[in-house]
């Protein structure tokens, strides 16, 4: 099963996947305390890539806004055990855009 780790697993998971995702940093740079972003130059493209990955990896998706409060691998590792395998309901719009779609859907 893809979301039964521990949280101490997730975390070295999230680490792991730092590493490959960003690609310069070595894993003995990084700790569960590392600042995400100020500890390293780091692109918001790739921040964005990399945290898109966790979301995949853990069939998860965070409320909008939340992954912007996360500065630190604890803290990203708590919202990951929060919200994996949580998915936020879509919400039909209205209008053509409604009819579009339920055109490409069909």
């Amino acid at each position: 099963m893809k979301n039964n780790q521990t949280r101490e697993e997730v975390l070295e998971i999230i680490m792991d996947m730092f590493v490959v995702e960003i690609g310069f940093i070595e894993r003995e740079e990084i700790s569960p305390a590392t600042h995400v972003t100020k500890d390293f130059k780091i692109y918001t493209d790739d921040i964005t890539i990399f945290l898109n990955a966790v979301e995949k990896r853990f069939d998860m998706l965070a409320p909008a806004g939340e992954w912007e409060k996360i500065e630190t691998f604890n803290e990203m590792a708590d919202l990951v055990m929060l919200y994996r395998g949580v998915k936020i309901p879509f919400k039909r719009p209205k209008g053509i855009l409604s009819w579009v779609l339920n055109c490409i859907i069909r």
